[in-house]
C-alpha cells in the first residue's frame, strides 16, 4: 500500500466548516481551535465516559479533517484515570508525529498542583509535550512509563518489552523467573497481536508513513499506594468487535470480546492464530487479586479470580484498550 505524508491544509479556512462541540469547551480564536479537557477524565465511569471520549476523538477531527492549528488545555483537570490518560498519549501523540510541527499543537498544563505534578512525575507530559517521532521514539531510551511502539527495528517488540522491564526494574519491581516469564509472555503477545490483527488495509494509521506500522501505545507503572502494578496497551485499529462481526453477527460487543479471548478464535481463521489470548489472560489470573480489563467498541470485559463480567459502554472506543492489574508484593509475584 502506498502511504502519504501528512500535509496541513494550503487553502482558506473556512470558519464554517468547523463544528465545535457542545460537551466540553472548545473556541475557535482566529486560524487555531480551543477546547478544554473535562474536570474529570475517565472512560470507565459512565458519569464522565462520553465527555471523556469526545474530547479525544475531536483531537483528531481538529488535524485530521479540519487540518489546522489546535491548543489542548489541561488548566482546569482535577481527575484522570490510568486508560484515559494512555487514550491522551495516544490521540496527541499521533497527531504530533503526522503534524511534525512543534506550532501546531499547543498543550496547556495543568493548574491544579497536584495533577501537574502526576503529568510530570509520570512521564506522561514527556509523552505529550511539543515533538515528533524523535521526541517519541526517545521515551523507549530513556525507559519512560509511556512509551509507543511499531514494526520498525528502532522501535519494535523487543525493544520496546526490554525499555519496559527496565522502567518497572527502576520502581521497584521485582520479578522472580517465573513471574518475570508470565508477565512478559502476556505483553509481548499483546504487542504481537497488534501487528497480526489491529489494523485493516484502509486504517489510518497505516496510511501515514510517520505512523509506521502497526502502532501501539502503552504505559505501565507500580502504583505502590495502592500495592498494584498497572500495565495498559492501546492500538488505534479496526477493534476486536469490529474484526469478528462478520464472523459472530448475532453477538454484542462485549460476547465478541469474551469470544475473543477464546483460545484459537480469530479472524484470519488461521489455526497457527488465535492462540495468544489464554496467555494474556493468565498473565491476570496467576497472580492473587489482579485482574484483566479490556474495551473495544461498545464492549467492556473483565477477568479476574471471580470470572468473567461484560456490559455495553455508552461510546464506542476506536481500537482496542487492554489493562491489567495485577496485586502487587514480594511475595505474589515470586
Amino acid at each position: 500500500m502506498l502511504k502519504k505524508i501528512f500535509t496541513p491544509s494550503k487553502s482558506k479556512l473556512d470558519k464554517n466548516n468547523i463544528k465545535l462541540p457542545l460537551v466540553f469547551k472548545a473556541k475557535l480564536i482566529s486560524d487555531r481551535v480551543h477546547i478544554s479537557a473535562p474536570e474529570a477524565m475517565c472512560v470507565y465511569e459512565e458519569e464522565h465516559s462520553y465527555k471523556t471520549y469526545q474530547f479525544l476523538e475531536y483531537i483528531e477531527k481538529v488535524i485530521f479533517i479540519y487540518k489546522i492549528s489546535l491548543t489542548i488545555d489541561f488548566s482546569e483537570i482535577k481527575t484522570l484515570t490510568a486508560a484515559a490518560s494512555l487514550l491522551i498519549f495516544a490521540r496527541i501523540t499521533k497527531c504530533q508525529m503526522c503534524v511534525n510541527n512543534p506550532t501546531a499543537i499547543d498543550i496547556v498544563q495543568p493548574l491544579d498542583k497536584s495533577m501537574k505534578k502526576l503529568f510530570s512525575a509520570s512521564g506522561l507530559w514527556a509523552g505529550i509535550k511539543p515533538g515528533g517521532i524523535s521526541k517519541v521514539r526517545k521515551l523507549i531510551d530513556t525507559n519512560n512509563q509511556y512509551m509507543s511502539g511499531s514494526s520498525a527495528s528502532i522501535e519494535d517488540c523487543p525493544k520496546v518489552l526490554m525499555a519496559t522491564l527496565l522502567c518497572l526494574a527502576e520502581q521497584g519491581v521485582k520479578f522472580d523467573a517465573n513471574a518475570m516469564h508470565i508477565f512478559t509472555r502476556g505483553v509481548q503477545e499483546a504487542i504481537l497481536n497488534v501487528d497480526y490483527h489491529a489494523y485493516g488495509e484502509s486504517s489510518l494509521a497505516r496510511s501515514y508513513t510517520e505512523l509506521g506500522n502497526s502502532r501501539w501505545w502503552q504505559c505501565s507503572w507500580l502504583d505502590k499506594d495502592n500495592n498494584q502494578l498497572v500495565f495498559i496497551i492501546f492500538d488505534d485499529g479496526d477493534g476486536i468487535a469490529n474484526t469478528l462481526k462478520n464472523i459472530y453477527p448475532d453477538l454484542t460487543d462485549c460476547q465478541l470480546i469474551e469470544k475473543a479471548m477464546t483460545f484459537g478464535v480469530t479472524r484470519t481463521k488461521n489455526p497457527s492464530r488465535g492462540k495468544g489470548s489464554e496467555n494474556i489472560i493468565q498473565t491476570s489470573c496467576e497472580f492473587p487479586n489482579s485482574h484483566l480489563v479490556v474495551l473495544t467498541g461498545h464492549g467492556y470485559y473483565m477477568h479476574d479470580e471471580g470470572g468473567i463480567k461484560l456490559k455495553n459502554l455508552p461510546f464506542e472506543i476506536e481500537g482496542t484498550v487492554i489493562q491489567w492489574v495485577l496485586s502487587y508484593s514480594d511475595e505474589d509475584l515470586k
